[in-house]
């Protein structure tokens, strides 16, 4: 009888492992190979070069004045990484007086070791209260020295102007941060109403 038990399991048992296995390879799912494969949600492709995700930089101008500059994402402009690009760009300028220039940029480029280039919707702001919006902006960052590459739009306190050219630079008898306009300026003034009025 034992025996015979015996001879039985021996024929059942490889029978049910058998079976067993092909359950689980009948049951089992082919993986999706289109979602096993990293996607960037960001649009960004690792196979162009090295790239460096959120840069920061700070440092001070020779006049003295504090300048940052931060991006999204920056990567070299060439195969030799002779230059640098960078996505979102901001640059911020405090003088000594407490006055505070922001521009923001979509495209920044590095060209040489103090000359930055802002492309594509740049957008000045000033702490008196202007905002300029330029097609691009050329600026130096070891001194305060920036002038457009295109016409400007400008907004402030009680105008609002248009002009060809705008120049960022330093007074000359003092170290505040003054902003030119040039090349056929059109202004129109519109005069701020007083609490007493």
């Amino acid at each position: 009888m034992y025996s015979r038990l015996i001879a039985w399991l021996k024929l059942l048992l490889p029978l049910a492992a058998l079976a067993l296995l092909s359950t689980i390879f009948l049951y089992s799912r082919n993986p999706d190979p289109i979602s096993v494969i990293p996607v960037l949600t960001d649009g960004s492709d690792p196979s162009q070069g090295e790239q460096v995700g959120k840069p920061f930089f700070a440092g001070t101008t020779e006049a003295g004045h504090a300048l940052t500059l931060s991006a999204r994402r920056a990567r070299a402009q060439d195969a030799d990484a002779s230059g640098m690009v960078a996505d979102d760009l901001r640059a911020v300028i405090d003088t000594d007086s407490g006055s505070r220039i922001t521009i923001d940029a979509r495209l920044g480029e590095m060209a040489g070791s103090d000359e930055l280039r802002l492309r594509d919707g740049v957008v000045l702001e000033s702490s008196s209260g202007y905002t300029v919006t330029a097609d691009g902006l050329n600026a130096a960052i070891d001194r305060v020295a920036i002038e457009s590459t295109s016409p400007v739009e400008a907004d402030g306190p009680g105008l609002s102007l248009s002009a060809g050219k705008l120049r960022v630079e330093e007074a000359d008898t003092s170290s505040d941060i003054q902003l030119l306009f040039t090349e056929g300026v059109n202004l129109i003034y519109t005069p701020q109403q007083t609490e007493a009025e």
